[in-house]
């Protein structure tokens, strides 16, 4: 069996598998143009080549405009499908290489100074992958999967396929790499390098592996068919299509299946095979579809239009919007945390459109077509590689990745390792609780959300502690007074926690949910209540009018309906700087990831008459007590980057908008299982009422 090249079609980017004899053994495409137009073109791209290269770096040493060269390297070789991918600090940039007679893996540094490039026998067509440990995987024509060591390129390990690799790895959450080969078979190897199974598919695997929540494989294959398999290499089904499948899949939040096939269309697969829909185009798709934040699909089609479809609803409303390229593009779309939609095509331009109606935000040309995928680094910055030898560093406006998107990229992240997130939405908040010092007649008002289904209700717990804080070293209030309300309706109300009701068992509840316990005789305050679905709100003040440091705690005390669960916390008081801070405690229960919204808000507040708001909310959470990791600050909630991300996620719970650029504080962030702690308080000294919010995410 003779040696496969991969050559290119000049106008569409089809591949085209050459035999040993120089005939082609398949065309890739329904487009037949003559290859040698490549060729001239590539010609007249290495002529420009120096000049090129010189111009983008010294552009792009004064260029700040967004959408401008910050510098573009010479890989000595042909970006063809290959795309970039970051290290996890984001300091080096890795990619294959295609070049006359092999390949080659290229590290550069996010400076644009070459760090190491590894030769190969074979081009190299296969994105790479970057490991837990840094290390790099990647495939290569030549039949081998090279594990490479970040520092130097020195081959850790290969394994051989026996048969060429164009598909991309992806990475398991156990370190297995799975990817396609062109002998027709799906792989599983170990992070050592050795084949745990191989699954035989029908035809030859270019697309490359995406990993769903539970572990299951999903991939295209050119014999027409899509494959779900086991993580054990068991065929768990098959969907066929019309055409053979190149595009890769990308996976919704709700575990949805995306894919585009030769067959023009682009196809929504439950994640039990069943067919959702089914959207036709005018083309053949090879582009890998990107999601937005709000579940929207972007992808182009060789129609030369580019599509963003909603994800649900009929099919007379699927179209989002549409844009004309006037050009054919095999390069997935990155989706940035303000909404922007950046990729490559046959036209040679970089383009960005905007999320709202596909208007063209701006371009940026190369001297070849774009057929590598773009990726956006947590700065900002973005990567993409161009058939005419350059990596290109474009200049961002700032906005990184979304994070709130399941799959915002070819290969979901900046990483490229292929897998979804753990499913989130299902977990729960197990214990909320909110510190504030409170003046003489001011009232903390907490209020929480039961969610679940309409029937039945759930025990809590609910505290309002000031005298027990002394175990602690804080000197609290002297006689907290609690009231929980249902709207205008009090519920119920405690002043001091020995005189509840014994048949209550506020500390038998509170030894069953873990709570420190309530100094005995202590002036604390305690209820135990059983909550149906609803919004309730508590009320702390001062019994005596003596103010103090006070807790107000929520428990989630495990009796009643197991379906129903805390899923928000919004507390408001007066805030200061340090000790004067607001702080929210909340442990996330169950054994997956949650995503969560925090929000912090001060001028906002000023829409509903709330008078004297804090004018700078900073908004800080803390792996645990306040003084442990950092997980993520914010002070200004458009100045991050996640704009339309934190927009969507506050519609998806209902949130009220934030005012658009004002400096309100705001995160999306998904955390595992165990306790946080939220600290709002007023940057640059500032003081004033505030709102700190929590919300489980769907």
């Amino acid at each position: 069996m003779g040696v496969c090249v991969i050559l290119f079609n000049q106008l569409r980017g089809r591949r085209l598998r050459w035999g040993a004899g120089g005939a082609p053994a398949r065309a890739r495409s329904v487009f037949e143009f003559p290859l040698v137009s490549r060729k001239i073109k590539r010609v007249r791209a290495r002529g420009w080549l120096a000049l090129a290269a010189f111009f983008a770096l010294v552009v792009g040493l004064g260029a700040q405009t967004e959408g401008t060269r910050r510098w573009a390297f010479n890989v000595q070789g042909y970006i063809t499908l290959s795309s970039p991918a970051l290290s996890a600090d984001g300091a080096t940039v890795y990619v294959g290489v295609e070049r006359a007679g092999g390949g080659r893996v290229v590290a550069v540094s996010s400076e644009g100074v070459r760090k190491w490039d590894v030769a190969m026998t074979a081009p190299v067509d296969s994105s790479p992958v970057v490991g837990a440990d840094g290390t790099i995987y990647i495939g290569c024509v030549d039949g081998r999967l090279y594990a490479l060591n970040p520092a130097n390129g020195a081959t850790k390990w290969t394994f051989n396929a026996r048969g060429f690799i164009t598909s991309s790895p992806a990475l398991g959450a156990d370190g297995t790499l799975y990817f396609g080969s062109g002998a027709g078979r799906l792989y599983a190897v170990t992070p050592e390098g050795v084949e745990r199974w191989s699954f035989g598919a029908g035809g030859i695997i270019d697309s490359s592996p995406a990993i769903a929540a539970d572990g299951s494989v999903y991939f295209g294959c050119d014999d027409k068919s899509f494959y779900a398999v086991s993580p054990a290499g068991i065929e768990l089904w098959r969907f066929s299509t019309g055409g053979p499948i190149f595009s890769s899949p990308a996976i919704g939040a709700d575990g949805a299946v995306y894919f585009g096939s030769g067959d023009q269309k682009m196809y929504a697969l439950s994640a039990d095979g069943a067919l959702r829909w089914a959207f036709s185009t005018n083309g053949a798709i090879q582009a890998s579809p990107s999601l937005g934040a709000d579940g929207t699909v972007y992808f182009a089609s060789a129609d030369g239009f580019f599509y963003a479809l909603n994800a649900k609803g009929s099919d007379d409303q699927r179209v989002k919007w549409k844009t004309s390229i006037r050009a054919s593009a095999a390069s997935s779309a990155a989706v940035r945390g303000d909404g922007v939609i950046i990729f490559g095509a046959d036209d040679d331009l970089v383009r960005a459109l905007n999320p709202e109606d596909g208007s063209v935000r701006w371009t940026l040309a190369t001297l070849d077509d774009i057929e590598s995928s773009p990726i956006v680094a947590p700065d900002g910055s973005i990567y993409i590689g161009s058939f005419d030898g350059l990596l290109y560093k474009i200049t961002g406006n700032g906005s990184p990745l979304s994070a709130y998107s399941n799959w915002p990229a070819f290969r979901r992240g900046a990483g490229r390792g292929g897998r979804a997130l753990a499913k989130t939405g299902e977990g729960r908040l197990v214990n909320l609780s909110a510190r504030a010092q409170l003046g003489d007649s001011e009232i903390l008002i907490v209020g929480f959300f039961v969610q679940g289904p309409s029937v039945g209700a759930r025990t809590y717990l609910l505290r309002g502690i000031g005298p027990s804080l002394g175990q602690f070293g804080v000197v609290g209030m002297a006689d907290p007074r609690l009231q929980i309300y249902s709207g205008p309706v009090i519920l119920a109300g405690n002043d001091n926690w020995g005189n509840a009701l014994p048949s209550f068992g506020v500390a038998d509840t509170a030894a069953a949910v873990g709570a420190f316990p309530l100094t005995e005789g202590s002036k604390d305050a305690a209820i135990v209540l059983a909550l149906p679905v609803g919004l309730y709100s508590s009320h702390l003040s001062s019994a005596d009018a003596r103010g103090g440091v006070v807790l107000m705690e929520a428990y989630d005390a495990i009796g009643g309906n197991p379906a129903l669960r805390l899923a928000n916390l919004s507390m408001r008081a007066q805030v200061g700087i340090d000790a004067n801070a607001l702080f929210a405690g909340l442990v996330v229960g169950g054994t997956s990831p949650t995503r969560l919204l925090l929000r912090g808000i001060g001028p906002s507040l000023s829409q509903f008459g709330v008078p004297g708001v804090l004018a700078r909310p900073a908004l800080a959470l803390f792996n645990g007590a306040v003084g442990s990791a950092l997980i993520g600050s914010n002070t200004g909630w458009t100045t991050a980057g996640f704009k339309r991300d934190l927009e969507i996620a506050a519609r998806a719970v209902a949130a009220f908008p934030l005012a658009d650029g004002s400096n309100d504080s705001a995160l999306v962030v998904t955390v595992e299982p165990g306790p946080y702690t939220i600290k709002v308080s007023g940057a640059g000294n500032t003081t004033g009422e505030a709102l700190v919010e929590i919300y489980i995410l769907p």
